[in-house]
């Protein structure tokens, strides 16, 4: 119950530096959302009129306390751009978001498992090249590069998937498999080495000379013992997508946070912009927690650590 405690206390430390590092670089990015909102050529009373409304004329360390006090009421105040609450914005596009980081989570299962016991299985020979090979290509493309050209593929050359938006399922394929790839070949090297470890337990080879086969020793006995760290990482991971999702949502015109994200940044829409940064922030320390948690319930070893 004790560490329990304390990671709650030191999670909830850590979001509430996140969102003073959120509030303090975005009123670091250049622009003045008056001057979005009104236009440059808008008359000086009118500017500050809006100014006065929106609390923009009040000194940083008074708007931050401000901002502190809204959030202990669960209250990230209204988009400057929408009129609307940016809690009821970052619900609507969140499933959006959701399913998609669900979906490359899926993919980069399908594809790192096989690969990483085939490679383990054959260590040193031919598979195990062969899967390190596309590891390692999984790992060198990035998202900005990949997108486009599985656009061009099989988008606009094949004309297989939509080119952009969420019209249905298919719609899906191509913005999870740039988002998952990265994922899939880092699983697929965590499968491989954990494996490897694995492998050379004695309670393997007692499982052999017991007389299963190779395959059956590994799937039985050797897999379910090397999940921990392929769990951990993958908990982990799960946040990397939260975030990664904005550049691939972005290239897909995915209606997501991501791409709320970036609108709002466009917009000089402080409010919004710190909406969509402190959720994905706060759902990548959250499930770094429950990751920790997790990996000291399912190996009661570690608790004796933390």
């Amino acid at each position: 119950m004790t560490a329990l405690l304390r990671r709650v206390a030191d999670t909830s430390l850590t979001l509430l530096l996140v969102a003073g590092l959120v509030f303090a670089l975005i009123h670091l990015i250049p622009g003045d959302p008056v001057d979005v909102m009104l236009g440059e050529s808008a008359h000086a009373a009118d500017r500050a009129a809006l100014r006065a409304r929106l609390g923009l004329d009040q000194p940083i360390s008074v708007q931050l306390l401000d901002y502190y006090a809204a959030l202990a009421q669960a209250d990230l105040g209204a988009s400057l751009h929408q009129g609307q609450p940016v809690t009821r914005l970052l619900l609507d596009r969140l499933p959006a978001t959701l399913q998609l980081a669900g979906a490359a989570l899926v993919f980069a299962l399908l594809i790192s498992l096989p690969l990483g016991v085939v490679a383990a299985r054959f260590a040193g020979r031919s598979p195990d090249r062969v899967a390190s090979s596309v590891a390692l290509i999984g790992l060198s493309i990035p998202n900005f590069w990949l997108g486009p050209v599985l656009i061009l593929v099989f988008s606009i050359g094949l004309g297989l998937t939509p080119v952009s938006g969420d019209e249905g399922w298919g719609s899906l394929i191509l913005p999870a498999l740039t988002l998952g790839m990265s994922l899939a070949a880092i699983n697929t090297r965590m499968v491989r080495a954990s494996l490897l470890e694995v492998l050379d337990q004695p309670f393997v080879r007692t499982a052999r000379a017991k007389g299963l086969s190779p395959i059956a020793a590994l799937v039985r006995h050797a897999l379910p013992n090397a999940a921990l760290p392929v769990l951990t990482l993958l908990g982990l991971q799960l946040g990397h997508l939260l975030a990664g999702a904005v550049i691939t949502e972005t290239i897909f015109a995915w209606p997501g946070l991501g791409s709320l994200l970036i609108d709002a940044i466009r917009q000089r829409d402080y409010p919004l912009v710190q909406g969509c940064v402190l959720l994905i922030s706060a759902s990548y320390v959250v499930i770094n927690a429950l990751t920790d948690t997790a990996y000291g319930w399912l190996d009661p070893r570690t608790r004796r650590l933390s």
